[in-house]
């Protein structure tokens, strides 16, 4: 909507009823001179910034950041009830990502067990904060787990590529979200190191935990044959 200042000036009791339901923009002399906008007590909790992981100390609850969530186009992950905001990636970051997911679906092709690539939200209800995250690539079997669209199985393998803001997040919190939760398989591509991390669960137990080296072969432990050359991705 679009209002003169004189009006606002007016009937600014009118405008505040308004606003609720869509921004007003104030001119003078035609010109548009600043915008009258929603306040929202959470607007601060999610910033802009130039990393990939954005996010401010405040907590918020699980109801409150869908709340956020649902009014935004962005890309946000919610973890042990701090909201973190992603931006674009890397052209490194993606490239990896696109050597892997190429290998995934040739793989995977005729299996039941399906590759997905990010940015998709894996619900993770069963969590003591319920978690919502944005893996760069994970292999969804339980797919009757699929509810009004939206994801809230727990994948068999989950990959993360490193980012150097990432990388605190890849390494504790996700690691422990994804062992508490029941993943088999969490493979972590480290961009700093250009090695590939590999750790397998049972139980909320770590199995087995691997480091290969850029100039060997990662080889998944849950689905035979599932390989990548890592020389094609470092």
């Amino acid at each position: 909507m679009v209002v003169n200042s004189t009006d606002i000036k007016t009937n600014f009791g009118k405008y505040l009823d308004l606003v609720q339901k869509e921004d007003i923009v104030i001119t003078r002399n035609k010109k548009p001179v600043a915008i009258l906008t929603k306040y929202s007590k959470y607007r601060d909790i999610i910033k802009d910034g130039s990393g990939d992981y954005i996010y401010d100390n405040s907590e918020i609850t699980y109801d409150e950041f869908i709340e956020v969530y649902k009014n935004t186009d962005g890309r946000f992950e919610y973890l042990d009830g701090v909201v973190y905001q992603l931006i674009p990636p890397s052209h490194t970051h993606q490239h990896i990502i696109s050597c892997i997911i190429g290998e995934f679906h040739t793989y995977f092709k005729d299996k039941k067990c399906k590759p997905y690539v990010g940015p998709y939200d894996i619900y993770f209800n069963n969590s003591p904060t319920k978690d919502i995250v944005q893996p760069d690539i994970f292999v969804m079997c339980d797919h009757e787990n699929i509810r009004s669209d939206r994801y809230f199985g727990i994948p068999d393998l989950i990959v993360e590529v490193t980012s150097p803001s990432t990388r605190n997040n890849d390494l504790v919190k996700k690691l422990n979200l994804y062992l508490q939760s029941g993943i088999k398989e969490y493979v972590i591509f480290d961009t700093k190191n250009k090695n590939v991390v590999q750790w397998n669960f049972n139980n909320k137990q770590v199995q087995k935990c691997n480091t290969i080296d850029k100039t060997d072969v990662y080889r998944s432990n849950i689905f035979d044959g599932l390989e990548i050359s890592l020389s094609m991705i470092f």
